[in-house]
Parts: structure tokens; C-alpha cells; sequence
């Protein structure tokens, strides 16, 4: 088994997390390190605190104690926002989309910064001009990417799940400069083949953008063949971590799932 000493090279630390809910403890002194531009699976049964270790690392949700580490700076404190600017993007398990903007726009929107959405640089279209249409043209070698670009018009309520989830892996990569993405059930509901084609582009992102991912997923079957790196959790709590096919066959992994 791989130990978390032995991430030589690190992006994240969560440095002994605890957060509650009430009387629930959801995370219980987790700490764990996440190795730079690798997939890191995040597995456990349903209540293990996988997506509540998605929010607080997304600044969704603020921690009891502990801390977090993003590249050697502590973002415990940062709101959300400020997480993004400095590279941390995440997805939810339903796709939130905006269902009155087109496929593009949807991915358009994902870059931040645009000098146009100012009160005053508004006003003046040869400040936000030139922004604009670089975001449109790298949207548009997004969707290429992604073998979404022949649905560029389309809104999302005409396409299926599988499309809405890449349409959303999309907007993940359009911001300025993404460098950690959290997905969350990437492949949940889609049909087997689009799932290892949702897994592949995010390889393939991987390696091509050299960003790194951390990833909820309940079809190990699938993800398992995808990833580097895998960490298991059980009531709030880091189990196991390493190979991703070691860590799935742990006995405290197994029992996990079992109801142990």
C-alpha cells in the first residue's frame, strides 16, 4: 500500500479535518495528500463523507478544525470564489447548467475575468471586445475537444445526461487557469459506453492540460481503469489509500461496503 509520505509530489493537504453537522461527525480528523496531475479516486459507501471532503475543499462548506493546503498556501479561510481564481474547480452530481443559454454559452461562461462585466470597462467595447472573442474561439476548441461541438446550439434540456456532464467538464476547463477539478459522480446514470468516454476525455485532459482531479464514483468497475491514485473513506474517515486496485481490494475497504 502506498502511504500518504510517499506523494512525493503534492497540489493538496487536508491536514486532520473535522466537520460537523449537529451531533453528526462527517469528517473525523481526515488528512490526507493529493498527487500532482494524477486522477485520484475518492470511494465509499454512501454516508462515508465523500461529497461533504468535495465541499469543504471547495469552500462550500467552512471545517470545525483542521486546515487545507492548496500548493503550500492555506486556504482554510478562502471563500469559495477566491478558491477558484487560484485554480480549484468543481462539478456536481446533477449537472447545474444554465438552461436558457446555449451549449457555447454554457461554456463560455466558465471563463472568468471578462474586463466587460465591469460598470465602467462596460461600456467600452475595444476593452472587452478581444476577450471575448478569444473566449468564444477557446470554447469552441473545448467542445471540439470534448465531441460536443456539433451541439454548440443546442440548450442543455436536448441533451442526455451524458452529454450534460461533459457540457459541465467543459465549463471546468474554461476557467483561466484550472488546476485541481473535483467531479463529483461523473459517470452516475450514464450508460456504460459514455461513461468510459466521459473517463477517457478526463485522461485525456489530464494529460494534455496536466490538471489534476479528485473524483467521486460509485462505478469502480468503470473509473477504477482511469486513475492513479485512490483513497477510501468509511464514517468520516480516511481508510486507505494508494493503488487504486489495492485500495479496492483492502479488507477494511471491502467490510466498508459490506456494512462493517
Amino acid at each position: 500500500m502506498v502511504k500518504i509520505n510517499q506523494v512525493t509530489d503534492v497540489i493538496l493537504e487536508v491536514n486532520k479535518v473535522s466537520k460537523y453537522f449537529g451531533s453528526l461527525k462527517a469528517l473525523d480528523d481526515v488528512t490526507l495528500a493529493l498527487p500532482r496531475g494524477k486522477i485520484t479516486l475518492l470511494i465509499g459507501p454512501n454516508g462515508s463523507g465523500k461529497t461533504t471532503l468535495i465541499n469543504v475543499i471547495s469552500g462550500v462548506l467552512s471545517i470545525d478544525s483542521g486546515s487545507i493546503i492548496f500548493e503550500g498556501r492555506d486556504i482554510t479561510r478562502l471563500p469559495p470564489h477566491d478558491r477558484y481564481k487560484l485554480g480549484i474547480v468543481r462539478s456536481y452530481q446533477i449537472p447545474r447548467l444554465f438552461q436558457g443559454l446555449s451549449v457555447l454559452e454554457n461554456t463560455v461562461v466558465g471563463k472568468d475575468g471578462n474586463p466587460g462585466e465591469g460598470m465602467i470597462y462596460g461600456l467600452l467595447k475595444r476593452i472587452w471586445y478581444n476577450y471575448e472573442k478569444s473566449s468564444i474561439e477557446d470554447a469552441l476548441a473545448k467542445l471540439l475537444f470534448l465531441n460536443l461541438i456539433h451541439l454548440h446550439d443546442r440548450r442543455p434540456g436536448e441533451l442526455s445526461g451524458g452529454q450534460m456532464k461533459l457540457l459541465e467538464l467543459s465549463r471546468s476547463i474554461m476557467a483561466t487557469k484550472p488546476k485541481l477539478i473535483l467531479l463529483d459522480e461523473p459517470a452516475a446514470g450514464v450508460n456504460p459506453v459514455l461513461a468510459k468516454e466521459i473517463m477517457s476525455m478526463i485522461r485525456n485532459i489530464r494529460d494534455e492540460l496536466g490538471i489534476t482531479f479528485l473524483i467521486v464514483e460509485h462505478r469502480l468497475d468503470i473509473a477504477i481503469d482511469y486513475a492513479d491514485y485512490a483513497i477510501g473513506m468509511h464514517l468520516g474517515r480516511v481508510i486507505a489509500q494508494g493503488k487504486p486496485k489495492e485500495v479496492v481490494e483492502d479488507p477494511k475497504v471491502i467490510e466498508s461496503y459490506l456494512g462493517g
